[in-house]
């Protein structure tokens, strides 16, 4: 009778173990499916493209010249005699050194539009974006070619995986027009 009573228990423990097992999953419903197909793109099917673009550049020239000339004569003989002994010397160095470096970080999302469907399977997308704030107007324009794998469940992409990508970020307004030199060092930049 006691075997039987733990053989029930053990059954009733071993059944209800899952209900009692903590739901973290390696499985989730957010996970990606390998097997589930990717949709059917379209000409005019919406992807969000995330920008995050750093770009960093330097360049620096170092220039360095130096040059000796000497001449020495003597006396003239004969019909030179009136000629003196005389000598010259030249040196003359300089260098130069000289750098820029510039660099620029740019945050956005753009919505793009499928423009064109290539015969290899890649997408050719095209967006822009117009932001009005306070006067300041900022545009983004984005282009590029993208592979279907790339787009994420959620229909974005990131922008470092966009091939042939041309991002363009202008603005205008009070801001940008006092980021120009002024006509004086224009002037100045141009002589020298």
């Amino acid at each position: 009778m006691r075997y039987w009573v733990l053989t029930i228990l053990f059954l009733i423990l071993v059944c209800t173990l899952p209900v009692l097992a903590d739901d973290n999953s390696l499985w989730t419903d957010n996970a990606a499916n390998i097997y589930q197909d990717r949709p059917d793109y379209q000409d005019g099917d919406i992807i969000t493209v995330v920008i995050e673009e750093e770009a960093d550049a330097i360049q620096s020239a170092n220039t360095s010249t130096s040059q000796n000339s000497s001449v020495d004569a003597e006396a003239g003989l004969g019909i030179f005699s009136f000629l003196k002994a005389f000598g010259f010397a030249y040196s003359d160095s300089g260098s130069a050194d000289g750098e820029t470096s510039r660099s620029g970080t740019l945050r956005a999302d753009i919505t793009t539009q499928i423009e064109e469907l290539m015969p290899n399977g890649n997408i050719r997308i095209v967006g822009y974006k117009n932001i009005k704030i306070n006067g300041e107007e900022q545009e983004i324009k984005l282009s590029g070619v993208i592979r279907p794998e790339d787009i994420s469940l959620d229909n974005t992409i990131s922008s470092k995986k966009i091939a042939d990508a041309n991002i363009e970020y202008e603005g205008e307004g009070t801001v940008a027009e006092k980021q120009p030199p002024g006509f004086f060092k224009q002037i100045l930049n141009f002589i020298f």
